[in-house]
């Protein structure tokens, strides 16, 4: 009865009215649907290399603007899966909330960190008149090398015959190559004349090349080893291992004195350009480092003197590789509190602490956010933490990472030569210090004046963090002097 009921009335209804009842519904209809997708594709979007996009910090996702520089500044992150989004921001508390802090300092930094230091330029000319050959290459350098290397450097403050020693690593005659031992990076053992051995990192990219993804992405960069070397110099902190830029002729340097397992990995491609894969966890056929023609570009870096054996410790702040996986140090508001607790990263009884809030500082520059663990003298009283492997820095130059500054924004400690030294760059002029100190290499241009550009503006996050803990605990508790340097 009721569905003839309804019948009836549609029936007596205008037949106009019903179409335009119906036409309406039809509108409402399509509006709801339109509106429904745009808000899912707003919310999923991905940057669109063709428009501007917002400026965050990765991983958390947090805008952030510098006062540092005219120019807007872009520092991207790789988006994270959409399902994982939310698990991760509740996750990470202590990083976003670092973050929001550091970001609010950053706009207004005192006017002291836009002047340029007076004593910069003083300590530039040192350095280059050190990276200056003052000797013709020879093999006896290997010796003096070595006797560089103590228990706090690898490199002494004063050190004349620092350029002639670089310029043997560029030339010195390759006398074997083999696999090198271990590792997830392809990279060669190779025996310099004179008995000096070596690491050679080849060139997977070109130096405009951007890595897309986690800030862990991508294969080494041997440009990235080279531009450690002379940014450590810099800071005063001469940990990491001699490195120098070289070009090789493959045919003719390495696969003459190559190692029979090594040389079956050789190859030549469709371009005739030699490639080679070596051994390694990652390595592959299917994946193979070529050269231009018989020449490839790449970093040679001076093996530690044999008699000196470094022992390894996993990092406190040891990233979990997972997108949904936060680690300890990401929640934990009292992580570093608890860490202190262990004797070893006690300040009272040694400078371990305060040295890897030191390689966090120099990670954070140059974006290395894979020390997943990290190496000291075995057996040596107050060694130093050595900056050895730096291959995953300087992958894009605009995308910072704020986390790799964990140690510092959550310990509130810095060691006062640190501190000092990093004075030095006030002014955005950390960029062209190392620009001019690196000229010197042999494969100069090093790096892009877009990663000169965001040295600048990272450092400008550190001194913004100091200004954080200042703010919190006083400048006298947070920067200290233990007696080390």
């Amino acid at each position: 009865m009721g569905a003839q009921k309804s019948k009836k009335v549609l029936s007596k209804m205008p037949r106009h009215r019903c179409i335009f009842l119906s036409l309406f519904g039809l509108i409402i209809l399509v509006l709801i649907i339109n509106f429904y997708f745009a808000f899912v594709i707003n919310n999923n979007k991905l940057p669109n290399p063709t428009e501007s996009p917002k400026v965050v910090y990765a991983p958390s996702r947090i805008p952030f603007a510098s006062s540092s520089s005219s120019k807007k500044l872009i520092i991207l992150e790789s988006p994270m899966r959409v399902k994982d989004t939310k698990v991760a921001l509740t996750k990470r508390t202590t990083s976003i909330e670092a973050e929001l802090k550091i970001k609010d300092i950053l706009l207004h930094l005192p006017p002291k960190y836009s002047k340029p230091s007076v004593l910069l330029k003083t300590e530039v000319s040192k350095l280059w008149t050190y990276l200056q050959p003052s000797v013709g290459t020879s093999t006896q350098l290997w010796s003096v090398a070595r006797e560089w290397v103590g228990a706090r450097s690898i490199i002494p403050p004063r050190s004349p015959l620092l350029g002639s020693v670089l310029k043997t690593i560029s030339l010195a005659k390759i006398i074997n190559a083999q696999n090198a031992p271990g590792g997830t990076q392809l990279k060669l053992l190779i025996t310099l004349e004179g008995g000096q051995q070596a690491l050679f990192k080849p060139q997977w990219y070109k130096r405009d090349e951007h890595i897309e993804g986690p800030v862990y992405s991508g294969k080494d960069r041997h440009n990235a080893e080279v531009a450690a070397f002379h940014l450590a110099l810099l800071m005063g902190l001469r940990r990491v291992p001699l490195t120098a830029g070289r070009k090789v002729n493959i045919q003719k340097e390495i696969m003459t004195v190559a190692s029979k397992s090594l040389l079956k990995t050789f190859s030549t491609d469709d371009k005739n350009n030699t490639c080679f894969y070596g051994n390694c966890h990652y390595c592959s056929q299917s994946d193979a480092v070529c050269a231009h023609k018989n020449w490839m570009e790449g970093a040679i870096i001076l093996m530690l003197p044999s008699n000196l054996k470094l022992k390894q410790f996993r990092s406190p702040w040891q990233r979990t590789y997972r997108d949904n996986k936060a680690a300890k140090w990401e929640v934990d508001h009292k992580y570093c509190h608890n860490i202190k607790l262990n004797k070893i990263y006690n300040p009272q009884s040694g400078p371990r602490l305060l040295d890897l809030i030191d390689v966090a500082i120099f990670d954070f520059l140059i974006d290395n956010g894979d020390r997943h663990h990290y190496e000291v003298l075995s057996n040596v009283s107050g060694a130093a933490v050595m900056f050895i492997d730096n291959g995953k820095s300087f992958g894009h130059p605009f995308q910072d990472h704020l986390d790799i500054l964990a140690p510092f924004y959550q310990c509130c400690l810095i060691r006062q030569s640190t501190w000092e030294r990093l004075q030095l760059f006030t002014g955005s002029t950390l960029g062209s210090a190392l620009e001019k100190i690196m000229s010197t290499s042999y494969i100069s241009p090093v790096l892009t004046s877009h990663h000169f550009a965001a040295l600048n503006r990272r450092m400008h996050a550190v001194y913004a963090t100091a200004e954080l803990c200042f703010e919190k605990f006083g400048e006298g508790r947070v920067v200290v002097d233990d007696g080390y340097r």
